[in-house]
């Protein structure tokens, strides 16, 4: 039997029965890769990481996935069964998936589904949910296809509707290329067939233009004006990916007064919308290296989350392979990174507890 758990955005944060939600989440990527599954099962048993989230307190994790890897459930491949991972041998990859949702599950810890690319490993070039290989009626039976299988998942509770659209707009009318659209459309369809998921908006590159460049996924300004709007209230979430230069280097990176400078950046890309006091705001990507000037924007990042009231956010990464930020373990995929986790911990320093025990789902809002 199924606990009923939902969690609204409204008043510009996250909330569960009214009372604000404290998030502290990170990404496990792989699924969307050619590996078909979380990357690291090579390496350690999939518990392993759902325990090392829960005992640094993590409430959440964003899990990504192809298109692909949704309509054809391919089998996985790189995971060692030797002495681990036993109960996966010969499951197809949303089996694997079921079982870690669950294992998530007994922990406490909530899931976003992030449909990241279209193909496996095509986020660097899907500009828009679509191609000619996939119509949107296409992502959007994708999107079905996980519904259907996740809707009496109690700890399923988001969907990133799409990761990083980089050719896409924002607001200006033509639904081919209007993200915005998009949210709405994948978000509607969702709630009408029985789920109360948080429909999770990330931003665009270039539509309105940044004045300072935004990293793919960071542009929000477009909200101001067309914000997402579902025929179910309180669910509509945005979530910006955010950089430093490690990632990519930008001008405003080398001005004078770096790291000075870029919290008026920030509320213009997409900070602003805390201060609406609607939808919630939480940070979708961004994680880096703690050293030389990548290191000073860390630092400055996690100060601006802080100030702004927007703690709540799904770190990049846990994975150690991600070449261009690193991640929350070391790359025997079991030593922690304590000076990222340090940060994380400046930031969120009291998410919410959430405990399921028979049946019910406990929330500590005191932790």
């Amino acid at each position: 039997e199924q606990a009923e758990f939902g969690i609204t955005s409204q008043d510009g944060v996250l909330k569960v029965n009214g009372t604000r939600f404290n998030l502290k989440a990170a990404a496990w990527f792989g699924f969307e890769t050619d590996n078909y599954c979380v990357h690291g099962l090579w390496a350690v048993d999939y518990h392993s990481i759902v325990d090392f989230m829960a005992n640094y307190s993590f409430n959440g994790v964003r899990l990504p996935f192809s298109a692909y890897l949704a309509l054809n459930n391919p089998m996985p491949v790189s995971i060692n069964f030797y002495q681990m991972n036993e109960d996966l041998q010969n499951l197809t990859s949303l089996q694997v998936l079921d079982k870690i949702i669950d294992a998530f599950a007994d922990a406490g810890i909530v899931v976003m589904l992030d449909m990241h690319s279209l193909e496996s490993g095509g986020y660097m070039q899907d500009g828009l949910w679509y191609d000619s290989n996939y119509p949107q009626s296409t992502t959007l039976k994708a999107w079905n296809i996980m519904v259907d299988r996740y809707k009496n998942q109690w700890n399923v509770v988001a969907a990133d509707v799409f990761n990083e659209p980089f050719s896409a707009t924002w607001g200006t009318g033509d639904t081919s290329t209007d993200f915005n659209t998009w949210c709405e459309t994948v978000g509607n369809d969702m709630h009408s067939n029985g789920v109360d998921w948080l429909i999770v908006c990330e931003g665009v590159a270039t539509s309105p233009p940044c004045s300072d460049a935004c990293f793919w996924g960071e542009d929000l300004q477009g909200v101001r004006t067309a914000p997402v709007t579902l025929n179910t209230a309180n669910k509509v979430v945005y979530s910006p990916h955010v950089y430093g230069p490690d990632v990519a280097n930008q001008a405003y990176f080398d001005a004078a007064n770096f790291p000075d400078n870029m919290p008026a950046i920030w509320t213009t890309h997409w900070g602003y919308i805390r201060a609406m006091n609607n939808s919630a705001t939480t940070v979708g990507e961004w994680g880096g290296s703690l050293n030389g000037k990548d290191g000073t924007w860390m630092n400055a990042f996690a100060s601006y989350l802080v100030e702004n009231d927007t703690p709540d956010t799904w770190f990049w990464c846990v994975n150690p392979d991600s070449g261009d930020t690193g991640g929350l373990l070391e790359n025997d995929w079991t030593t922690p990174v304590i000076p990222k986790l340090n940060l994380l911990q400046t930031v969120q320093p009291h998410p919410t507890k959430v405990t399921p025990q028979k049946g019910d789902i406990c929330v500590d809002f005191r932790s």
